[in-house]
């Protein structure tokens, strides 16, 4: 048994190293929208996880479902997870000195009076497309002692403080230090001299850890829709439209109204910088006429199942629809085009459909036959 465990540990420094960064145990991206695709970094090595998306519903599986928000507001997601050989983790960080002028201006913003720390697990000149931060501790001063769960100490990871000033008037976050973490560090005191950062970090050996972040849910714009006048195509939006192919590649960007060359289906993208939203599918002719194709979402004649799936699933036809040729779209909850999927025919009246190289998320997918398109919903869990 000791054998096996040193093992699965070599196997977590190892791929951790691979991807560069320790921290943290999973990844909330930003902008952050209703659905929200959680990004699991450490490895499945654990004996036991637990998931609180901070919306009433838990799971727990290593990996999660996409965690569903219905109103704008600020959430925690946190994961638990424990084993039965003891790791190390942080205990806390205790910042002992900041530079009394790192901060805008030579000074506090606007006279705020004193700081608004926070940690960051990245270098101070990368920019993630991820919440990567502890809490925030308004208006401190030395020393600012942040206690910290679920931050591993199994490979070397920057760890930057900031003075969160993000506001109208001050700008940017101020950059106030960084330190790099060894790996299976047992602590001890850091510094950053350019900076004049110390701090001093403690780690301890636990069972069980809980890794927590929180970060703000925007809210989602309405639908577009399309509508047809003289031969063009007009977004319900006035501005910030991206016109897409029917595979979802973009052909006009910015304008309210496009004019296609060519029969065809196409999109348009609402593209709100915070959460962009897709229009349904709009079946184009010459003449603005619309082409006889149906769109039928969720009906019960296209069951899919296993829905979720860990990536293999089957869609049920319609009469006479083991006869025709299917063809299938799949795209992600923002509406962007991530794959054409083969359809394997059965002997049942269903296709069969490989998606087992996609990601954990919520996925729409586009069904044809060449006279009648169908849209179906389906959640892929990966183990």
């Amino acid at each position: 048994m000791k054998t096996i465990v040193k093992i699965q540990l070599t196997a977590i420094i190892c791929c951790v190293a691979v991807i560069s960064m320790a921290q943290p145990l999973f990844q909330v991206p930003k902008p952050t929208c209703a659905s929200v695709p959680i990004s699991v970094i450490t490895p499945d090595i654990f004996a036991t996880y637990h998931w609180d998306f901070g919306n009433g519903t838990t799971a727990n599986t290593y990996a999660p479902p996409v965690a569903q928000y219905n109103s704008a507001g600020n959430y925690t997601i946190s994961l638990t997870v424990t084993s039965t050989t003891p790791f190390r983790v942080i205990d806390s960080v205790i910042i002992t000195q900041l530079h009394p002028n790192s901060w805008v201006g030579g000074g506090f913003c606007l006279g705020e009076g004193l700081p608004d720390i926070f940690l960051e697990y990245l270098h101070y000149t990368t920019f993630s497309p991820y919440w990567v931060r502890s809490y925030l501790q308004d208006g401190v001063w030395t020393p600012v002692r942040f206690q910290l769960n679920g931050v591993l100490t199994n490979a070397v990871f920057p760890l930057t403080v900031w003075d969160q000033d993000d506001g109208f008037w001050c700008g940017a976050s101020d950059f106030l230090g960084e330190i790099s973490v060894p790996a299976n560090t047992g602590g001890g005191q850091f510094s950053d001299p350019n900076n004049q950062l110390q701090l001093t970090i403690k780690t301890k050996m636990v069972t069980s850890t809980t890794y927590s972040q929180s970060f703000p849910v925007n809210a989602s714009p309405a639908q577009p829709t399309i509508t047809c006048a003289n031969d063009s195509l007009f977004s319900s939006y006035t501005s910030s439209n991206v016109w897409l192919a029917a595979n979802q590649t973009t052909v006009l960007s910015t304008q309210q109204a496009f004019h296609p060359t060519s029969a065809g289906t196409y999109y348009v993208k609402y593209n709100d910088p915070n959460c962009p939203s897709i229009s349904d599918p709009f079946h184009y002719a010459p003449g603005c006429a619309l082409v006889a194709v149906e769109e039928l979402a969720d009906d019960a004649s296209l069951l899919t199942f296993p829905n979720p799936t860990t990536g293999v699933f089957e869609v049920t036809l319609p009469i006479n629809g083991k006869d025709r040729t299917w063809t299938c779209q799949m795209s992600d909850s923002q509406g962007r085009l991530v794959a054409q999927l083969a359809t394997t025919p059965t002997s049942n009246s269903t296709i069969r459909i490989d998606a087992t190289d996609q990601p954990s998320g919520v996925y729409f997918l586009l069904l044809s036959d060449g006279q009648k398109i169908y849209r179906q919903k389906v959640t892929v869990i990966r183990g």
